[in-house]
């Protein structure tokens, strides 16, 4: 069960963005074939580097081999004439919309350090993700569900896996929830179908209490305190979070849109449907992963 961020509701300042929706596409074609050309790439196309560039590190030492120029022409798209690569026709209609940052540079050419110094800005394990720092800063707009929310790759794979939208240092409540596919997207969230509404809500007081008991008796426990409140937004969420993932009232232009009618896309476009959603419903901060 992951964290309960509707806990700090106030902000530490006015945010200008609403809500983040980041799609991390692990193990994605290179972005010099997507949108970063490199025009001395192509000129040197079929030869080994040039030594003026100086020692490059790689894994499999492969250095000396001969160079791959661009798989596909970049055209200037937009009034920004912004060069995206011919791979993404129907991306490059919004060249306006987009900014596209070429200034990132990576520490490490391990993948799973990779990841953390993306999410986290450090290839070591243990600094707060992206994601947690939103739910930090900005607090929760939704009481009823976590204010960072993760959809996973079901395939699974991901190099380094949960530390990436740990909380780090931070709390532990402001880690990221993970949900899952289908229609159980936390398990265990829902109650016996023989419990009353009543019932439960009077077993999920008796377990609030037992535990703010329990928490009183002992010096202050980060995991702890975040168990606790994990439970209490369990208890808010087995209202809300069945009406997040219940695609059954999307039309089916919007189904369409999402490619949920395609084999081959259905997965990743329920996920981003379901994304959709959450932001829809004041979720703060959602990550999704795809690829490995």
């Amino acid at each position: 069960m992951g964290a309960d961020t509707a806990a700090k509701v106030g902000a530490h300042f006015t945010p200008r963005a609403k809500r983040v929706l980041w799609l991390f596409m692990h193990g994605g074609p290179s972005h010099m074939d997507l949108w970063d050309p490199k025009p001395d790439l192509a000129k040197y196309a079929g030869q080994p580097l040039p030594g003026s560039f100086g020692e490059v590190m790689t894994r499999r030492k492969v250095a000396k081999n001969p160079l791959l120029g661009p798989v596909k022409p970049f055209r200037p798209h937009g009034q920004s004439g912004l060069p995206i690569s011919e791979f993404l026709p129907h991306m490059a209609r919004h060249a306006d919309s987009l900014c596209v940052l070429r200034s990132c540079h990576g520490d490490s050419v391990n993948h799973p350090q990779s990841v953390y110094q993306m999410n986290t800005g450090s290839i070591l394990m243990g600094k707060p993700s992206v994601g947690s720092w939103v739910a930090y800063g900005l607090g929760s707009e939704n009481q009823n569900m976590p204010a960072f929310i993760v959809l996973p790759d079901p395939r699974g794979g991901l190099k380094g896996g949960p530390p990436a939208w740990g909380s780090g240092f931070l709390p532990a409540t402001y880690q990221g929830t993970t949900f899952r596919p289908g229609d159980k997207p936390i398990l265990n969230l829902n109650p016996p179908a023989d419990r009353s509404p009543e019932r439960q809500a009077a077993l999920a007081k008796f377990i609030q209490q037992t535990n703010r008991a329990h928490a009183a008796q002992r010096d202050l426990d980060d995991t702890l305190e975040a168990r606790i409140r994990a439970y209490e937004l369990a208890f808010r969420m087995q209202t809300a979070a069945p009406e997040i993932v219940d695609l059954s009232a999307e039309t089916a232009a919007t189904r369409k849109l999402y490619a949920l009618d395609q084999k081959d896309c259905a997965e990743f476009g329920t996920r981003c449907l379901l994304a959709r959603r959450m932001l829809e419903r004041d979720v703060r901060f959602v990550q999704l992963y795809s690829g490995d």
